[in-house]
């Protein structure tokens, strides 16, 4: 069912009219939807407190008892593995006085002890001890009223772990959608499903966690200039015609992909561009071949042949991110209008070699980890982009995102919203889009849901 924006919503933020800072059909926005701290804090109230957001791989929670410390918007979550094999996700919050419970960032653990005053929680999140309970308290204390506060739901797909702050929010998979069908493109492709490597590269930016995210859902213009220097020492293939000095580019070879309720696509078509990247990408490309039919028959011929192995942004708003070929994937996690922290593995399938597995994790960390060649040029821009819209007269000026006006169309091939080409700004258009439609919404019931063409125009009241 499509639901449509509620043509009585005032759209408001604190002090902002909210549909003056976007305007998705000519792809303008305002820049201070970059620095204004107001528009910030409706952000972590209607964004990342409401939308389904990325915890935890399986693979990071083996045993009961293990667990891992995250966070959703600057909400910090613990996420744990329970004796059931569930998982549970809690504030990391002691409910006697606010301390942090928690310090470690995974491990395995029956308890959690708060170093302030010793209340001790069981890691089904149940306040099991309180010192001096009966000379303090009287035994008049209800222990029952004082376990961790729990996320409101908590699912899981095809590996991924995924929480919501919000109880009347639709399941994980209505809100995936259609995105499922290029999830699986890396989550499904291989009977094993896929795991992480390595430990979380972390770093702090000082930059608006929505560029970031827009850089990545669908910036091929930049790949060829910002790159250039990075790709003269690391491209090993063709990437679609994309060129050093963005001199060229061939729209036929890959796509755009947008609508899915807000999340993107970015592919190449080539079935192998994904390690374009790799300075001898034979291991990689001697692995994709072997198993290809493997693929096909679990995805069918067009996935299967075209674009398993291919280059691929995915993006699962707000803020989860993934590259299969380049095999990173990563979450954003906002500290402010002004600066976001980056979490960064290497996720592989589980039938690769250990020698191809280290290959990735060595290439991750060279093109994307904390000193990676095109983490960095990205990170330049970024922050200059976030720093040039501090300012009262140029946070009061717009940017676009007008590249490929009026080009969605339908593929009978996939599902969404379908632009030709790597270089093209549909895909930031519709994130802003979603970005607009979640602050406008008063709950859940204001959200629309679209994964193609005719319904993303439907929800926008169009015939």
């Amino acid at each position: 069912m499509i639901r449509q924006l509620n043509p009585n919503l005032r759209a408001k933020s604190m002090t902002h009219d909210l549909r003056d800072l976007i305007d998705f059909k000519t792809g303008r926005q305002k820049r201070l939807i970059y620095s204004d701290p107001d528009i910030y804090q409706q952000e972590l109230k209607n964004i990342f407190a409401r939308c389904w957001l990325f915890l935890a791989h399986d693979c990071q929670l083996k045993e009961p008892g293990d667990y891992l410390r995250t966070f959703m918007g600057e909400d910090e979550v613990l996420v744990v593995r329970q004796q059931d094999n569930s998982v549970k996700a809690f504030l990391n919050t002691c409910t006697h006085r606010g301390n942090r419970l928690c310090k470690a960032d995974h491990g395995n653990s029956k308890t959690f002890v708060c170093n302030y005053h010793g209340w001790s929680f069981s890691f089904d999140g149940k306040l099991t001890g309180v010192p001096l309970e009966e000379a303090a308290y009287h035994n008049k204390l209800d222990k029952s009223k004082f376990s961790l506060r729990e996320v409101a739901q908590i699912a899981s797909y095809k590996g991924l772990i995924f929480a919501t702050f919000d109880a009347e929010a639709p399941s994980l998979e209505e809100y995936l959608g259609e995105m499922k069908w290029y999830l699986d493109i890396w989550l499904d492709a291989m009977p094993e499903g896929t795991e992480l490597i390595g430990t979380a590269m972390k770093v702090e930016l000082p930059v608006n966690w929505k560029l970031a995210v827009e850089n990545v859902s669908g910036d091929g213009y930049h790949l060829g200039w910002a790159h250039a220097g990075a790709m003269s020492v690391t491209t090993s293939m063709d990437l679609s015609g994309l060129s050093v000095g963005n001199s060229e580019v061939n729209n036929a070879e890959a796509v755009s992909v947008a609508g899915l309720n807000g999340h993107t696509v970015l592919a190449a078509l080539d079935g192998q561009s994904g390690y374009a990247f790799y300075p001898d990408p034979t291991i990689a490309v001697d692995y994709l071949e072997k198993n290809r039919a493997t693929v096909v028959d679990r995805l069918g011929d067009y996935r299967g042949k075209n674009m398993w192995g291919s280059q691929i942004n995915l993006t699962v708003f707000p803020n989860l991110q993934m590259l299969p070929g380049l095999n990173w994937f990563r979450i954003y996690h906002p500290k402010g209008p002004g600066k976001f922290e980056m979490w960064t593995w290497a996720m592989v399938d589980k039938e690769m070699s250990d020698a191809l597995k280290q290959k990735i994790l060595n290439n991750v960390s060279r093109t994307f980890g904390p000193a990676g060649l095109f983490d960095n040029d990205d990170g330049d821009n970024l922050q200059a982009a976030t720093e040039q819209s501090r300012g009262w007269v140029s946070r009061q000026m717009d940017v676009y995102t007008n590249m490929a006006m009026d080009g969605g169309h339908t593929r009978e091939e996939m599902p969404g919203v379908v632009s030709e080409g790597l270089v093209c700004e549909q895909n930031q258009r519709y994130v802003y889009r979603r970005w607009l439609e979640m602050m406008s919404a008063e709950n859940w019931s204001d959200v629309p849901s679209y994964n193609n063409l005719q319904e993303a125009r439907a929800a926008e009241g169009e015939q």
